[in-house]
């Protein structure tokens, strides 16, 4: 059970300006997935605007979050219709420990763009680590009730109901449904699943 106290956490590799980005990679799970892109959230950016994000992005990723900090707020002033840059930015507070920053900066993010799963995602985590149990559902459910097939969020709200709520078999079906909407099964959830299954099996003789 151990290995289920890891959960959702950004890894610096969003990849698209309009909030239609990877969503992040669980430490504990599977490689990311794309949110699905809805007409409504593709919006043309000019070249110096992309190699600013692209820039800010590789910063990330070698953790130079100050100039990270630094471009994805000039990208907030000039292009405020833009969800994306406010989604990694609360990524970068989060790196940074700076929890309140982060929940502002992800509540933008959705504001500009209600489709962004990854905001509601990361909200969720960061509830989740303050205590807010009830919280953190409700951003998951926020996430999968406009973009049903955004995995990650299954994850963590098995992750939730399992060892914080202990509603074992709503954590079934959150996992069950995560591994549906996966390219390939992941072994490991496939042996919570089993762990699962073998538990309420028991609770029930």
């Amino acid at each position: 059970m151990s290995n289920r106290f890891v959960e959702l956490a950004f890894v610096m590799t969003v990849a698209a300006l309009a909030g239609c980005q990877s969503a992040p990679s669980p430490q504990r799970t599977a490689d990311g997935a794309q949110s699905p892109i809805t007409q409504a959230q593709l919006i043309e950016v000019d070249d110096t605007t992309l190699a600013q994000f692209e820039e800010a992005l590789t910063a990330m990723q070698a953790q130079r979050y100050t100039e990270a900090e630094k471009l994805l707020k000039g990208l907030t002033v000039r292009n405020p219709q833009l969800s994306g840059p406010w989604a990694n930015l609360g990524a970068v507070y989060a790196a940074l420990g700076d929890d309140a920053a982060a929940v502002a900066a992800y509540k933008q993010a959705i504001t500009v763009n209600p489709d962004n799963c990854a905001a509601y995602t990361e909200l969720g985590v960061l509830s989740r680590r303050s205590g807010d149990f009830l919280s953190a559902e409700a951003n998951y459910l926020a996430c999968v009730s406009r973009v049903p097939n955004f995995r990650e969020a299954y994850l963590n709200l098995g992750i939730l109901y399992e060892l914080y709520l202990g509603r074992l078999d709503d954590a079934l079906n959150a996992y069950q449904t995560y591994q549906a909407l996966s390219d390939a099964p992941d072994r490991r959830v496939a042996g919570w699943v089993s762990d699962l299954e073998r538990r309420l099996a028991g609770n029930e003789s």
